[in-house]
């Protein structure tokens, strides 16, 4: 993971930046998640571009190896639920555009390979592969709803 070895590069160079890495996994996970920008856009200045959820993975991810025992080390299930609500919301106003036979049409059931890897994620404490499988659930809910416009529309 580049953003990884990236920020341990930081880190090793800057003990500011360390010390700002530890304090936001000794508070909690929201707060080390709501800094990755500042660690983002540092990297930024060193010439290191990366997603804002690159960042934030491989933040989360440094905090369980390096920082086991603090609050951002352990699965968050807030982290979890505004990742998992934003999703849902996403779903739920396309959902909303559907009509009365397109609902009838709908058929959600390729989620649920997607809803077994972010469970097995949550119990591995991996943000990474459930932010990944998340991005998988919303996706099929999506390609079902545009299955269900297809067929709800031909009906």
């Amino acid at each position: 993971m580049k953003a990884r070895a990236a920020l341990i590069t930081l880190f090793k160079e800057s003990q500011e930046w360390w010390h700002f890495f530890k304090r936001g996994c000794e508070s909690n996970t929201l707060r080390l998640v709501t800094q990755s920008w500042q660690f983002r856009d540092e990297l930024r200045d060193r010439d290191h571009k990366f997603s804002a959820n690159e960042v934030e993975d491989a933040l989360l991810r440094l905090a369980r190896e390096v920082l086991p025992i603090t609050l951002a080390a352990q699965w968050d299930p807030e982290w979890a639920h505004r990742l998992c609500r934003d999703a849902l919301s996403r779903l739920a106003e396309d959902y909303g555009r559907l009509a009365v036979e397109e609902r009838d049409a709908l058929d959600l059931s390729g989620q649920d390979v997607w809803d077994q890897r972010m469970h097995t994620a949550g119990l591995a404490n991996d943000p990474a592969a459930f932010r990944t499988s998340l991005k998988g659930w919303e996706r099929a809910g999506l390609e079902a709803l545009n299955r269900a416009r297809v067929k709800g529309g031909a009906a």
